[in-house]
């Protein structure tokens, strides 16, 4: 008996065909388990396609099919909207990437220790700036007792608030792809919110690899710290694009760094 598909957002159960193909996205380039996929898992994409929606795996999944030679077998039209998407998502991370790291400049001018999370940062570390990881916004993290200051500051650089909450920030841009991006300065990871335990993350920061000369140097979290929170993530939210950050981290070791020698709970969980 075929065992059912683990459950991430959005459930995949009553379609193991999208299960598998979300899955295989998932997979490290170049390691073991990135195996082929089957001819006749591929079409038709239309139910697959919405599912990679809404998952936001669209881009990843497209390179995927690229990387397994899947791509030039689709109909040119389909050839053509799933490399637009890879491009339009390569030009809107590079617009978040540079917003992100001018806000993390404004922010360092206040005495504010603060380093780009999720999407934005695994962007740059994990899938070498080249349009497959999808993020709607830019998350920042800085310590508690600065979120006042924080939020003073970009106001005056042209943040406003959404509504949502006092740390969801908005700035409208002048672009016709990318119109705005909304900033959450966030307080706390996944895996600890206690003080003490930011300030020693965001001791550890490093620069995020660089993916072209045009793009400014962009604080993130060390590896490990990374890794934790995104583990946490899973355990607490499952969803594909935190799958996919999870397996590049455990596929790629690095040298080890200065982070917790007790594992939180929910990382080990995740």
């Amino acid at each position: 008996m075929t065992a059912a598909p683990a459950t991430f957002f959005p459930d995949t159960t009553s379609c193991p065909r999208a299960y598998r193909l979300l899955r295989a996205a998932c997979e490290p380039p170049g390691t073991a388990t990135d195996v082929g996929l089957a001819d006749e898992d591929i079409r038709p994409l239309g139910d697959v396609l919405e599912y990679a929606i809404v998952a936001k795996m669209l881009c990843l999944f497209a390179d995927c099919l690229d990387r397994h030679g899947h791509t030039a077998s689709l109909a040119r039209p389909m050839q053509q909207f799933l490399r637009g998407q890879r491009r339009l998502n390569t030009h809107r991370w590079r617009m978040h990437h540079r917003e992100a790291a001018r806000v993390i400049t404004v922010l360092t001018g206040r005495g504010i220790p603060a380093a780009a999370i999720n999407g934005i940062a695994h962007a740059s570390l994990l899938y070498h700036g080249d349009g497959s990881r999808q993020s709607s916004d830019v998350d920042i993290l800085i310590p508690a007792e600065a979120t006042d200051d924080a939020v003073n500051a970009l106001t005056g650089c042209g943040y406003y608030a959404t509504g949502r909450r006092s740390t969801a920030l908005h700035r409208d841009f002048d672009d016709p792809v990318v119109p705005g991006l909304t900033l959450d300065l966030c307080t706390r990871l996944a895996h600890t919110s206690e003080p003490a335990d930011i300030t020693s993350v965001l001791a550890r920061r490093t620069p995020a690899p660089q993916h072209g000369a045009d793009l400014e140097p962009l604080p993130i979290l060390s590896r490990n710290d990374g890794f934790l929170h995104t583990l946490a993530r899973i355990a607490a939210q499952r969803r594909w694009p935190a799958l996919a950050d999870a397996l590049r981290y455990s596929a790629h070791s690095a040298a080890p760094t200065a982070a917790a020698t007790v594992v939180a709970v929910p990382a080990q969980t995740g």
